[in-house]
């Protein structure tokens, strides 16, 4: 096969800075007149995949385009000899997604599509190509595959943990996720690890042996890719690196594709990751250096590439996007083999232009403020990516956790250490455990809110020295609130969170800082000593037969919120302008030029929605009442006429005006209906519709002369906005929708 080799034309323009163009070799140091690679570098071993315009899933691991293959290149130069490895007749037409090198530099793992197959599987062979051989197998994708000590593999795949339940597909492109697993280097022993709402992706090994890895987070207006750790043995999941890009600064969405690459003195490690917007983006963007060290706040980021966009800011020439990075020579820090693609690398851009990406390899120069490219080679018939140097790498040690028991025991020393939010003292009464799923359970569309499908486990108790402890499913996404005497969320953890089975695992607070040593005193927390309180339950069971207090998990809004409206709230607010009480506003699309009206309306009539990017008929009066539009309007540019109605916020119950206006009585350690959460003079929650405030600290029903909500009316209906305010629940998942069916 012929190779349009990138050689000595034009290489002028391959040179940047980040403060304009220069010669490529204008800074070379002596003995790099050939090449910047390292002199200890002798040989490369890189993925060529075919161009494609899209990434496919957000985080591209399906994205199939037949002809790709790895390959050897020695020296690592644009006259270097270029070998290819994977030649054996089954890889002819196959596609390469991603690739690893063992700590020996004797034989390489990799993840790829063969012809004939609709699935990525995991495969072996000897470094010189000979002896291929598939270890992995069945009806599922194996993708992102490593080595790691002790003679094991990880990998992840959309094939489910948890036998008989579907697995999760993602919040947007309804794709099945992946999630992470085990097995030994020659196929056998495969276990699977916990689960997250999302996808788990492009892992990496550092050095003390823990798996450094990018989980997409989804938690209602989280959107994000953020950086984890874990065990060897998929134990012990933790925040690794997070929101440290602040306004004010370079703006990235998620961090992909980290690498090792030094150890600090502190014992803290250096990476490099890609920063980008992930979606529309091919995954490419900036690169930055960042420290696993601190905590977010103290957390040091340098970005590297300060005039690549890190959002989804089209690319220009000479700037390009960055796709991966691989750190090399002996000064830290200094010296990257990236894949680097000129131009626009934005997916929509392409395709309008009929035209691809082109990554090609260079050897990227960082000086602390200035970054120069050299080109090592470019095949423009191929994406150039995740190049690595042909060296032996030291074995790390295996770490894991202890297994013992069943389900996941979730534990924390004392919930009023936050790194997120102040709780004052005494205010935290219980923790509610949260169940997530998404598009797997049938439904397409839970809400026009951010949120996807959540389910109640249960309340524990707050002990009196902040702790709390609870069993609850394994390999199950769990979320987790503080809530106060009132039932109503007072803290969120942003994040899902997962264990294996027989896992347990003590954090040091709500949200605490993520490099703090978490040391558990012996026989001094009470919720450890009490026993944690089993939530852990079938998932048949888990769905709600009644909706009280203690019997109640999902929250369908027209079994669970309309009746409380038809008793209490329709003989007044029936969506009738011309009463007192009724609000109305007006919205234009100006996409589709629609105009429609909505009154202020707590019936259980549906509504056909005629304006925005997601026109349905699904949603009664009632909801688009109580939690607006939000995402029924999608990027559709829209204009209004009076105030459109926010009275529910989600995950928010505390700071809604339904919710102030209702004014719940309290709930623990016992009801007391004298005893309500919002006093006159506080914040004016509804200022919008009531700017006078004169409802605050007075009971709704009870001003109007109606019967008052009960205890458990109160209660679920905070519930279901703490929960995200979804309309369609667990509970009535097979209901028709008139939107995409499941």
């Amino acid at each position: 096969m012929s190779h349009a080799r990138t050689s000595a034309r034009s290489w002028a323009r391959f040179g940047v800075v980040g403060a304009g163009f220069i010669l490529a070799f204008g800074g070379c140091s002596e003995g790099e007149s050939q090449t910047p690679v390292p002199k200890d570098v002798q040989s490369i071993v890189f993925l060529q995949r075919v161009p494609r315009q899209s990434g496919g899933n957000v985080f591209d691991y399906t994205s199939f385009e037949p002809g790709g293959r790895i390959v050897m290149l020695s020296p690592p130069a644009p006259d270097g000899k270029l070998t290819v490895l994977t030649s054996a007749a089954e890889f002819q037409n196959a596609d390469i997604m991603s690739w690893d090198l063992s700590f020996d530099a004797k034989q390489i793992l990799f993840s790829a599509r063969v012809a004939g197959s609709n699935r990525y599987h995991l495969f072996t062979m000897n470094v010189d190509g000979s002896n291929p051989r598939q270890i992995s197998e069945g009806d599922y994708d194996y993708v992102y595959p490593i080595y790691l000590p002790g003679g094991k593999v990880l990998f992840t795949t959309n094939k489910n943990v948890e036998e008989g339940t579907p697995q999760f597909q993602d919040e947007y492109e309804r794709a099945t996720t992946a999630q992470v697993g085990t097995m030994n280097v020659d196929g056998t022993n495969e276990e699977l690890g916990p689960r997250n709402v999302s996808h788990r992706v492009a892992p990496a090994l550092l050095p003390d042996g823990r798996i450094l890895f990018t989980e997409w987070r989804h938690l209602g207006d989280i959107n994000d890719g953020h950086l984890r750790v874990m065990n060897t043995d998929m134990t012990g999941v933790r925040e690794a690196f997070g929101s440290e890009l602040r306004a004010g600064s370079a703006q990235t969405n998620s961090y992909l594709r980290a690498r090792y690459v030094s150890t600090a003195a502190d014992g803290s490690f250096q990476i490099v990751a890609v920063g980008t917007s992930r979606d529309r983006t091919l995954q490419a963007g900036k690169l930055l250096l960042a420290n696993l060290g601190g905590s977010e706040a103290s957390s040091q980021v340098e970005d590297m590439t300060r005039r690549v966009p890190g959002g989804e800011t089209g690319s220009q020439p000479g700037i390009g996007r960055y796709y991966d990075a691989e750190p090399v020579g002996e000064v830290p820090g200094e010296k990257f083999l990236v894949s680097w693609s000129d131009g626009p690398v934005e997916s929509e851009i392409l395709a309008a232009g009929g035209s691809f990406a082109n990554f090609g390899l260079y050897m990227l120069r960082y000086d602390g403020k200035n970054d120069i490219r050299y080109p090592v080679y470019d095949d423009r018939a191929y994406w150039d990516v995740q190049a690595r140097p042909l060296k032996a790498r030291a074995e790390p040690k295996v770490t894991a956790s202890p297994i013992q028991g069943t389900g996941f025991v979730v534990s924390a020393l004392n919930v009023y250490k936050s790194s997120l939010v102040d709780i004052p003292a005494g205010t935290a009464v219980k923790v509610r455990l949260i169940e997530g799923f998404s598009g797997e359970e049938g439904i397409r569309t839970f809400g026009t809110t951010m949120f996807d499908g959540q389910s109640l486990y249960g309340e524990v108790p707050v002990q009196p020295d902040g702790s709390f402890a609870a069993r609850v499913p394994a390999n199950v996404p769990v979320h987790m609130q503080v809530v106060d005497k009132f039932a109503i969320a007072i803290a969120n953890e942003p994040i899902w969170i997962s264990g294996r089975n027989g896992e347990q695992r003590t954090c040091g607070g709500c949200h605490e800082n993520r490099t703090a040593a978490i040391d558990v005193p012996p026989g001094q927390i009470e919720a450890i000593l009490r026993g944690a309180t089993n939530l852990d339950v079938p998932r048949l069971s888990r769905v709600s037969t009644n909706y009280t207090y203690g019997n109640v998990r999902g929250v369908p809004w027209d079994r669970a919120i309309q009746p409380i409206f038809n008793a209490k709230c329709v003989s007044c607010h029936d969506g009738d302008a011309t009463k007192p009480g009724n609000p109305s506003y007006t919205i234009t699309d100006m996409i589709t030029g629609s105009t429609q009206t909505f009154v202020f309306d707590l019936s259980d009539k549906k509504v056909d929605v005629m304006v925005g990017e997601k026109m349905t008929g699904d949603f009664t009066a009632s909801y688009l009442s109580v939690m607006g539009l939000g995402e029924i309007i999608g990027e559709n540019v829209v204009t209004t006429t009076g105030t459109p109605f926010q009275f529910g916020r989600a995950q928010n119950a505390a700071g809604s005006c339904i919710i102030q206006l209702l004014n719940p009585p309290q709930r623990f350690p016992e009801i007391n209906t004298a005893v309500r959460r919002y006093a006159a003079g506080g914040e004016n929650l509804c200022k919008d519709f009531l700017p006078g405030g004169e409802h605050i600290g007075k009971v709704h029903a009870l001003e109007k002369g109606v019967a008052d909500l009960t205890p458990d009316e109160h209660y679920i209906l905070g519930l279901s906005l703490d929960m995200g305010g979804q309309f369609f629940s667990r509970e009535n998942k097979d209901l028709p929708m008139s939107g995409e069916g499941p």
